[in-house]
């Protein structure tokens, strides 16, 4: 690249679209310099902690975008790779570190997540209470549930 006159986008990058390029420039990545700087995993770690994605395919697919440009590396080829455990191992111990940085000062974290308010989690505690099944028990449909009625038995011979 001579002198800066051809500058690469994001969704120049191999594995990279326009959707990552969004949700790249939610963190303030707006280049790919700004990601070579940064690294894949810190990234990554960014665009989760801002609680845009979970999916560790763009990580996956990051650290195959700054492969030796231009041909890069397939994201499903780095999920294969023996590079995959370190960077799961990685971000494994980044949240974990986080979690107890927020459990010390005094944040209750469920789930990986801070506390929401207390509307949002009664919210949130009904419906997934309402979700729960356990094998060998009927399927129960929200209708049925909300007018106290049992389900539906079958004959079964």
């Amino acid at each position: 690249m001579a002198q800066g006159k051809l500058r690469l986008r994001l969704c120049d990058l191999r594995n990279l679209g326009p959707q990552s390029e969004r949700l790249l420039a939610a963190v303030g990545i707006h280049d790919v310099e700004s990601l070579r700087r940064r690294g894949a995993l810190e990234a990554y770690l960014a665009v989760r902690h801002a609680g845009l994605t979970r999916s560790l395919n763009l990580l996956w697919a990051l650290a195959g975008a700054l492969e030796p440009w231009p041909e890069g590396r397939e994201w499903r080829e780095v999920a294969a790779s023996e590079a995959r455990l370190p960077l799961m191992l990685a971000v494994e111990s980044r949240l974990a570190a986080r979690r107890s940085t927020l459990e010390a000062g005094g944040v209750t974290v469920r789930g990986g997540e801070a506390k929401r308010s207390r509307k949002t989690a009664a919210r949130s505690s009904k419906s997934a209470t309402a979700a729960i099944w356990v094998p060998g028990l009927p399927f129960e449909t929200s209708r049925n549930l909300k007018r106290g009625r049992a389900p539906k038995k079958k004959n079964r011979r």
